[in-house]
């Protein structure tokens, strides 16, 4: 497939990931969720026909590389580091990268660990017919954005995390440039965390184990503290 996956991620730096879960669960047990999420979601990409990608935030290229060695990703996962003032300036330099040598890009972010690889390989498909391709995230962002074509303006002037992402992105599309894949949730709150633990245990084959090992020694906690404090 002439096509290329950038998985979106922060480095696991301890008191700067899952910041919104910190109050609740401390910095130490975010970066070990922080960490799960990510390694999952660079391991069931693996089956994905696509030249993958992983850009990390908020490291220099040596952490990166450091990373990468000491959690034994593949030599085929190309590392990329995030530049840019906020998320769109660094999605648009990582796009401008990997276009030089893939027609159709894909990107996707760390937080959706469930999140069917078979909306993926959907997306790639439909970026013959479609010049973008949007992954609605329950949260009113998106947990994936596809490109065939340069468009620098749906990374700018856009309110980064917050709940009009998707929106604002739409509204400088015509409804026939692009396709709208099925919502997916994001794992920001401790809601998110309960809701995780549910379809967890209700679908064993196949779910992400890094996760799965950490929620299941978590959730005595979020049963004591079931909302966020």
């Amino acid at each position: 497939m002439n096509g290329a996956l950038a998985i979106f991620g922060r480095y696991p730096r301890l008191g700067e990931v899952k910041t919104r879960l910190q109050p609740f669960l401390g910095a130490e047990a975010c970066l070990a969720l922080h960490q799960a999420l990510l390694l999952d979601t660079v391991e069931r990409t693996s089956g994905v026909n696509l030249q993958r990608f992983l850009y990390l935030a908020a490291c220099s290229r040596k952490e990166g590389q450091k990373f990468a060695e000491e959690q034994g990703l593949p030599l085929c996962l190309e590392l990329g580091i995030q530049k840019g003032e906020n998320l769109g300036a660094r999605l648009w330099k990582a796009y401008q990268d990997v276009s030089t040598q893939w027609d159709r890009v894909l990107f996707v972010g760390s937080d959706s660990p469930t999140l069917p690889t078979d909306f993926i390989e959907k997306a790639f498909l439909e970026l013959e017919d479609h010049p973008i391709v949007l992954g609605p995230a329950e949260d009113g962002g998106y947990y994936l954005i596809g490109l065939s074509q340069p468009r620098q303006d749906l990374f700018s002037d856009i309110d980064w995390g917050t709940g009009e992402v998707l929106e604002q992105t739409k509204a400088k599309l015509n409804r026939d440039e692009y396709f709208l894949l099925p919502s997916w949730y994001d794992i920001d709150t401790v809601e998110d965390l309960t809701r995780l633990h549910r379809d967890l245990e209700q679908n064993p084959a196949g779910v992400p184990r890094r996760t799965q090992a950490w929620i299941r020694s978590i959730y005595p906690t979020l049963l004591r503290k079931p909302s966020e404090e």
